[in-house]
């Protein structure tokens, strides 16, 4: 795809450009109705996408403000809701390629917040993949296109049927809810609204290809700009203001990494200039709290590991129990009895091979000697190819007692396999936000590779001992776009060890294993200061701070 810088006055005449203007300044930032828009839903979640809508609009209500979240009605999924989950709120008709279609609304409420989600025959029927409950997961691949256009195409509709015609700020959530920005501006120089704002955060740096005939199933009357040919490159200069994403440091990789610059996004690039991209630290996943006690704490920051490391064994054998009690036949390996001295690590997310560096992992794990820890991993599997599930279970033979790969999510137990776990391992290929502070929650280090928001979250032990939450890795032999792209074009975990960067990577991500292991064995006083430091490295992400981030945003599109 060539670099675009987009044109706003491909889309609109200067009377409509006029129009828009004065139906964004009638909106105040301060009182506004915030409308959350994405693709994901409480009965229909990939990633971290949902968990963030979820805290955040959350948090919104905590600070009264008014928030509607805005989803797709999944209905083939098998975690759809039941009839006693919803309640319907209202129906519209939305044109959408050539004909009237019709839209159920059903509420959900969920933390003090309504979702409303859209239902319609023919439309958002995703098979889920192999669990069934991925919402991106369709049998034709072209229709997650066709269903996240209509879904965008139905959000003025619905907005005017809950009578939320004015004062309204429209969140829009990736790329699947993009097409959102040209379908509100439409309706308000059609008076369908009467003002509202559009701001679009990107959880990732994903787009999609968007033919003309694709756009113009939309049915707004505005052609588009010719030259642009993907999602992005239509829609981001329609939003009033910077892009937003889910932390400073994916901000910055999104214009200065060469993954990110010349293998996701070189396309992207020259809007990126032109609008700006802000980073928004996420807040936590979960409700701030200790894992250990206070006393244990401050024993432990006073070099008096004892009390903190009893703790933590506690936890583990919490672990051992959960463990025990698996009896799925999809487990993949087993893990041997292992003693007090043996360090366990745990690696969660999903099995996706363009991000979180499962195999990546593995290589590294067949590097180390036998018998000197334990690896446990839950991929959740999706739509990833099945070569690279295969990998891990052929690492799980080969490493017979020392791996165990559950490809499934856990029904409970989870928790306690968190908090037991010596470290949490992330080495991932990016990660805009990351989910350190998850394992933090449940008094676990991490180890992962320094990118992303993990940069944020993660304080390498060896680099500043008294704050140290965890180790970092990078690799000595950094990755240029063409390397990148050899990287994540690999159809198997094998064609990616020919690349030296990957190589380095994978090197990097063994040494860190081996310190953590010496500092987990040898080392208690460093390890249990790790345990200390954990809370408070946590609470310097809140879901407060991140919503004055985005007031300030929504000022700004306002304004």
């Amino acid at each position: 795809m060539p670099p675009h810088d987009g044109s706003f006055q491909s889309f609109f005449s200067p009377t409509e450009r006029a129009r828009l203007e004065v139906a964004r300044r009638a909106v105040d930032a301060e009182t506004a109705t915030i409308a959350y828009c994405l693709f994901e839903s409480p009965f229909a979640r990939s990633g971290g996408l949902f968990a963030v809508a979820d805290n955040y609009t959350a948090e919104l209500c905590r600070h009264a403000r008014n928030v509607v979240v805005l989803a797709p009605y999944h209905s083939e999924l098998h975690t759809a809701p039941n009839a006693a989950q919803v309640e319907p709120v209202g129906k519209c008709t939305v044109p959408f390629d050539g004909q009237p279609v019709a839209v159920d609304l059903m509420e959900h409420r969920r933390h003090g917040v309504r979702w409303v989600l859209f239902r319609s025959e023919r439309f958002f029927d995703a098979a889920g993949g192999p669990g069934g409950t991925d919402p991106y997961s369709y049998a034709d691949p072209t229709k997650l296109l066709n269903d996240s256009l209509f879904a965008s195409a139905i959000v003025p509709h619905a907005l005017a049927a809950l009578g939320l015609r004015q004062n309204c700020i429209v969140h829009l959530q990736d790329w699947e809810l993009a097409a959102t920005a040209l379908c509100v501006k439409a309706a308000l120089i059609g008076g369908m609204l009467e003002s509202a704002a559009v701001v679009l955060t990107a959880h990732n740096p994903y787009d999609h290809a968007l033919p003309t005939e694709a756009l113009e199933q939309l049915e707004t009357g505005h052609k588009g700009d010719p030259e642009a040919e993907t999602v992005f490159q239509q829609m981001l200069p329609l939003i009033d203001g910077p892009l937003t994403t889910v932390s400073e440091s994916f901000a910055r990789e999104l214009i200065t990494d060469p993954l990110q610059t010349e293998h996701f996004a070189p396309h992207l690039q020259q809007l990126f200039g032109r609008q700006g991209v802000v980073g928004i630290d996420n807040g936590v996943f979960g409700a701030l709290r200790s894992a250990y006690s206070e006393r244990a704490i401050v024993e432990a920051r006073a070099a008096r590991p004892a009390r903190i490391l009893d703790e933590k064994h506690a936890h583990r054998a919490q672990m051992v129990e959960a463990l025990s009690r698996v009896r799925d036949q999809r487990t993949l390996g087993s893990l041997d009895e292992f003693s007090d001295d043996t360090p366990v690590f745990l690696m969660f997310g999903r099995l996706d091979p363009g991000q979180k560096g499962f195999d990546l992992f593995s290589r590294a794990i067949e590097s180390l000697p036998r018998g000197i820890a334990r690896f446990i991993m839950t991929p959740i599997v999706g739509g990833a190819p099945k070569v690279f599930l295969d990998d891990l279970s052929t690492l799980a033979s080969n490493r017979t007692g020392e791996v165990v790969v559950y490809p499934f999510r856990w029904q409970s137990g989870y928790q306690a396999l968190q908090a037991g776990a010596s470290y949490v391992v992330m080495p991932s290929l990016y990660e805009p936000f990351g989910g350190a502070t998850e394992a933090y929650l449940s008094g676990t280090p991490v180890v992962c590779r320094a990118t992303g928001g993990l940069l944020q979250q993660v304080v390498d032990a060896d680099e500043e001992p008294e704050e140290g939450t965890g180790l970092l890795f990078r690799e000595s032999v950094a990755a240029d776009g063409p390397a990148w792209t050899a990287i994540q074009s690999a159809a198997t975990p094998k064609e990616r060890v020919v690349s030296q960067s990957y190589g380095s990577m994978v090197a990097a991500c063994a040494e860190s294993l081996r310190r953590a292991i010496e500092i987990y064995r040898d080392q208690p006083i460093v390890y249990a200061r790790m345990l200390a430091n954990l809370y408070n490295q946590t609470a310097h992400f809140s879901w407060d701070q991140t919503i004055r981030r985005y007031e300030d945003v929504y000022r700004g599109a306002t304004s």
